[in-house]
């Protein structure tokens, strides 16, 4: 069976093929007991039968579509890593859209026990592959008390047109002009990444226990900020002071917009897709500001992006130029003039330590990350499980990359509040 290729499918392929990233989301669970092996590979393949769009391979052209794999090859969506390294290295691994399944799920069987997924990026954004993930954690425990469980199936619409409906005309021409900026790369500046050495894929992370997460929420509550205000915040301090900017330059930072905001409960018919927009963030440097009164100036950019449907100019550039121009000279364009953003932040959101429960296991410690970058762009990345917070990096990079970004987490770490 065939499904249609939706617009951020295509533009998902598009950011490899421009060397943004490799689009692939990654996740990883550590346990302090081990999974059943034989029902964890049960709840995969269950789970790609129970959603269609994972079980297929793409075909691209002049009618770019998923079409179906066989149920034989759902096996290869599950692997078991004999060693720590195996495991390591699959995290960083990507699926070959062409061949399927789209999902994979490596089990670490040794103690302590681990878990790793990696989706296709094209697939669905951040925010569905939680909910990919708590889909499967239902399947396993559902196949612990019943090894003849069997989950109701998950499809629907997948196309950016379940948020545009959502508008009328008015806003969508004025957002078309008024936000005409708001997307695509602004700007020049760059993490200051190393122009040599061996380059290899990895993930990066630091983690902010418990207490301190809680205090720098209760901070940024305090002065009605977010801490997704409060970590954008430090990572204009901390980046203005590695590029040695001068005073009053400015810096801008896109960050990604999860435009189910507009849909509601109608998001939950929906099957696994793409629903992220972006929106470039804007500041100047005032190097003799204080962390409070950059956040201020932060917390006030954003509330200002929120009252403006946010997000919603770059979801109506794409309809619109898919729609006009088709798949084929669409595609043709925006690899021709993509400008993709060199420093970028997206959060991830609150893993739901409620809802990744494995039977009665849970685990001990959860993140999850975006694509890998490909230099000079660097990205920020936060997620929070079980009240802690993680920042993480993905590159494609050397050891000195690996070094100076470890680095910069230190600083963002020391210029949070405690």
């Amino acid at each position: 069976m065939d499904y249609t290729a939706e617009v951020f499918d295509q533009v998902q392929l598009l950011f490899d093929v421009t060397r943004f990233h490799d689009h692939q989301l990654h996740c990883v669970l550590k346990f302090d007991s081990g999974l059943d092996p034989q029902v964890l590979q049960k709840a995969v393949i269950s789970s790609i039968q129970a959603v269609p769009i994972l079980g297929t391979r793409y075909i691209d052209g002049g009618r770019p579509r998923w079409t179906s794999v066989g149920p034989e090859e759902f096996r290869e969506a599950f692997i078991v890593a004999r060693t720590e390294a195996e495991f390591e290295e699959f995290v960083v691994s990507r699926i070959d859209e062409s061949q399927g399944p789209q999902v994979k799920v490596c089990l670490l069987g040794s103690s302590p026990c681990a878990v790793a997924l990696t989706m296709n990026h094209m697939i669905c954004d951040a925010a569905d592959f939680k909910r990919y993930l708590y889909f499967l954690c239902e399947i396993y425990s559902g196949l612990i008390a019943d090894p003849a469980y069997r989950p109701a199936g998950i499809a629907g619409d997948r196309s950016m047109r379940g948020v545009l409906q959502f508008f009328g005309m008015r806003e969508k021409f004025k957002s078309l002009f008024s936000q005409s900026k708001e997307n695509n790369r602004c700007g020049e500046q760059r993490f200051p990444l190393s122009g040599g050495g061996e380059v290899r894929s990895f993930i990066l992370t630091c983690k902010l226990g418990r207490q301190r997460t809680a205090a720098l929420k209760d901070y940024g509550r305090a002065k009605g900020a977010t801490l997704n205000d409060a970590v954008l915040a430090a990572y204009y301090r901390c980046l203005s002071r590695s590029l040695a900017l001068s005073p009053g330059t400015e810096v801008q930072i896109p960050v990604m917009v999860d435009m189910r905001r507009y849909v509601g409960e109608i998001g939950s018919s929906m099957s696994l897709t793409n629903l992220t927009s972006t929106v470039i963030t804007r500041l100047e440097y005032r190097s003799d500001e204080g962390f409070e009164d950059t956040l201020g100036r932060v917390k006030a950019a954003m509330d200002e992006k929120k009252n403006s449907d946010i997000g919603l100019n770059g979801f109506i550039k794409l309809d619109l130029l898919y729609r006009i121009c088709g798949n084929r000279i669409a595609n043709r364009t925006l690899r021709s003039t993509l400008k993709n953003p060199l420093i970028c932040m997206t959060n991830v959101g609150i893993l739901d330590a409620a809802r990744i429960c494995f039977g009665n296991l849970r685990p001990r410690d959860a993140y999850l990350c975006g694509a890998i970058k490909y230099k000079p762009h660097f990205q920020l990345a936060i997620s929070s499980y079980a009240g802690e917070l993680t920042l993480s990096a993905n590159l494609y990079g050397s050891v000195s990359d690996r070094d100076r970004i470890l680095s910069f987490f230190d600083a963002i770490a020391a210029e949070l509040p405690d």
